[in-house]
């Protein structure tokens, strides 16, 4: 997407680690006249407006093709007003002093259940990935002493690891929001 006066693109410190910061930062750009439009790979685009102060929720949830319209139509008809998805994360916005969308722990903690499940499935097979490419680096430099079997295990490994720490950093995100809500 072209940038121009209209549109700008704001870096998120990520909805697992700092949803709540995200949401706020949001709302504080609404005030200025910016408000967002739509995600992008490493962050928000956002888009100028008339300013005025908007509060920004994010839901997450498995949303079914057919399901969407009935989906926003109750947010709508508790004051909020959709903004846009990402997977299974989806973003509402309203005017101070409506209702939050999730107002108790039971459905907090639901939002949180799924995420959680899968962030640990994902963290599991980078950990496995990882492991296998030690052994990969390991037997490369010590059994069969090839030079290329040993670089490329290395890039490998690297690999493995950079997709390791931060599925395992989301996963302990999600992990302590649920024990934080759970009952």
């Amino acid at each position: 997407m072209k940038k121009d006066k209209q549109t700008r693109y704001v870096i998120w410190k990520g909805l697992a680690i700092s949803e709540e910061a995200d949401m706020d930062k949001l709302s504080t750009l609404s005030e200025k006249g910016w408000f967002l439009d739509h995600f992008s790979l490493i962050g928000y685009v956002i888009r100028r407006g008339t300013p005025h102060k908007q509060i920004y929720c994010l839901d997450i949830r498995e949303l079914p093709k057919e399901e969407e319209a009935e989906y926003h139509n109750i947010f709508a008809d508790s004051g909020w007003t959709y903004v846009c998805s990402a997977g299974d994360f989806h973003i509402f916005s309203a005017e101070p002093g409506t209702v939050p969308i999730h107002t108790d722990r039971a459905t907090i903690y639901d939002k949180y259940t799924k995420v959680a499940r899968s962030s640990k499935t994902s963290a599991f097979i980078t950990l496995l990935l990882t492991l296998g490419s030690i052994a990969l680096r390991s037997l490369s430099t010590k059994v069969w002493n090839s030079s290329l079997l040993e670089y490329s295990s290395l890039v490998v490994l690297v690999l493995c690891v950079m997709a390791f720490v931060p599925s395992t950093m989301v996963y302990i995100a999600y992990s302590l929001r649920l024990r934080k809500f759970s009952s």
